[in-house]
């Protein structure tokens, strides 16, 4: 397990050398097959026509299923260890590749622009085959990227969805935009673009890198919420599972736990 957790910790950190802009690959470091995992492999239409690639990496300790919005760069593979320790803690684990990532439906990208609106009809069509599957309403973990894809998503979903981690949260994709400009990285939104604040109703937690560059606790709306949780560690930008692998996903799953109908 120590030589998996230094594997991991040496890929994330690769992997954040190139974020904060599009870059799939569609290879994959790892897979639950290489790490021995009790997992099935599913193909997931969207309302759109395109094919999604899912790990379902299943467990029952917790009765709410979590679905991971993965960030910018890479694909699933690069993060599998993270399903691999969830599921380890009891989470029935879902992970997708975007269109354009991994083995899921190619999709024309500009690498240069920050996310893409179809990442959202993804995430939707995970969502609810999750929900018809297992009945149970998901909660969401995004990192990065995927806090936008997240929070745009809730903007309209029709699921109930009470449970939302957000690591490496992204409040304003434009604020985001004006901050690496101003580290020198030039990204875009997508055309007709429009923020909208988000009113949430769902319980979260924010996990907050302190040596985080583009996100700080400042940034967290509705702070004093009695639905808000709030958790630093000392990392860099969605580095704290790497960095805290055990502390990480105990706090997701008492998170989880607490808050189960």
């Amino acid at each position: 397990m120590n030589n998996k957790i230094e594997c991991c910790i040496a890929l994330l950190c690769a992997m954040n050398v190139s974020l904060y802009a599009i870059k799939p690959s569609h290879s994959y470091s790892n897979t639950p097959s290489t790490l021995n995992l009790t997992y099935e492999e599913i193909k997931i239409s969207t309302n759109d026509g395109a094919l999604l690639n899912v790990w379902h990496l299943p467990a029952e300790a917790l009765k709410t299923p979590i679905v991971l919005a993965l960030p910018d760069a890479g694909n699933m593979g690069d993060w599998v260890y993270l399903g691999m320790y969830l599921q380890a803690y009891g989470m029935d684990v879902w992970m997708f590749d975007y269109r354009g990532f991994g083995a899921s439906s190619p999709f024309e990208m500009d690498q240069q622009q920050l996310y893409y609106h179809e990442f959202i009809t993804d995430l939707a069509a995970i969502c609810d085959y999750v929900q018809e599957r297992r009945t149970v309403v998901p909660a969401l973990l995004g990192l990065s990227m995927g806090t936008i894809i997240i929070n745009e998503y809730l903007n309209n979903c029709i699921l109930p969805i009470q449970l939302v981690v957000f690591d490496g949260y992204v409040q304003d994709p434009q604020e985001w935009v004006s901050r690496l400009a101003q580290m020198g990285k030039m990204v875009k939104l997508p055309v007709g673009y429009k923020y909208i604040s988000s009113k949430y109703k769902q319980h979260r937690l924010f996990i907050v890198e302190e040596k985080d560059t583009l996100f700080s606790i400042d940034d967290i709306p509705q702070p004093n919420s009695k639905k808000t949780m709030v958790k630093s560690f000392n990392c860099g930008h969605i580095s704290a599972f790497a960095n805290f692998p055990q502390e990480y996903v105990e706090l997701i799953r008492q998170f989880i736990y607490k808050h189960e109908s």
